[in-house]
């Protein structure tokens, strides 16, 4: 199974879950000084990345409120073993 495929059981189709980052931005230390580094937006359930970045944009609006770039934002799939 190709890793952006979805898994079936019982009741049908399991979405993949992924974690969305970005380089984009900047963390403040508390000494003040910038640190660049990874900004995590999120996570979202999908049947591929390109759905589950979809759902990640519709349930978080601050993200393109916040002039975030969706082609900047990295992607990885979470695993599913239990």
């Amino acid at each position: 199974m190709a890793s952006d495929e979805y898994k079936e059981d019982s009741f049908g189709p399991i979405d993949n879950e992924y974690i969305f980052y970005t380089t984009e931005g900047f963390t403040q230390a508390p000494n003040g000084e910038d640190i660049e580094n990874c900004q995590l937006l999120g996570r979202a359930y999908g049947e591929d990345k390109h759905s589950a970045l979809q759902n990640l944009m519709k349930e978080n609006p601050w993200i393109v409120r916040n002039d975030y770039n969706p082609s900047k934002i990295s992607c990885e799939k979470l695993s599913s073993d239990t």
